[in-house]
């Protein structure tokens, strides 16, 4: 069954302002610079591979993958150095979210999971 799997483009992190900090902490907690700079929707179909369209002027250096509860993909990250590689059975599998490293003209590909057991 086709499900959806959003993808979010993020120029990267930033650390977080501590306002009353009441101990000493050599190091903040990180987070997501906020806002995103682009979305993509994805759905999955079975077996065949989906992809990403590079986005123009793009200036993320992270990518948000969210996959629908109750659902896993397996995926390719394809930075423009390598070769272009769709998602297969021997690619890494995801459930749930995870933050990936990105740059300019990566494209990802995709495949639901359960096609491949």
């Amino acid at each position: 069954m086709a499900f959806n799997v959003r993808l979010y483009g993020y120029r990267g992190i930033v650390q977080m302002i501590q306002v009353n900090p009441h101990q000493f902490a050599s190091n903040g907690p990180w987070m997501l610079c906020q806002p995103y700079e682009w979305a993509q929707l994805l759905t999955t179909n079975g077996a065949t591979p989906v992809s990403t369209v590079a986005v123009p002027n793009d200036q993320s250096t992270l990518v948000r993958i969210e996959v629908a509860d109750n659902s896993a993909i397996r995926y390719e990250i394809n930075k423009p150095s390598r070769p272009a590689v769709a998602a297969g059975a021997n690619s890494p599998i995801l459930s749930g979210k995870d933050q990936f490293d990105f740059a300019s003209g990566t494209t990802i590909s995709i495949v639901d999971a359960a096609s491949f057991l």
